[in-house]
């Protein structure tokens, strides 16, 4: 699958996307990560404070396109 990503928004959904199909759950994932499940929430929910609109307008003014492609591994 491949997948542009614009904004927090499209990140979040290709981070849950993955997981779902992966069969992960928030849980499981926050702790193999060792972050806290809401921090994964917020990320999955675009909201994410680490990632904000200003770093894809800076992509954006660039010209830099970031695309992202899920295998099956």
């Amino acid at each position: 699958m491949q997948a542009v990503i614009a904004s927090p928004a499209d990140l979040g959904r290709l981070v849950r996307y993955t997981r779902d199909s992966h069969g992960i759950t928030q849980r499981e994932l926050a702790a193999r990560l060792d972050v806290s499940q809401r921090w994964l929430s917020e990320l999955e929910s675009g909201k994410g404070k680490q990632i904000n609109d200003r770093y894809f307008a800076v992509l954006a003014a660039l010209g830099i396109r970031l695309t992202a492609t899920v295998t099956d591994d």
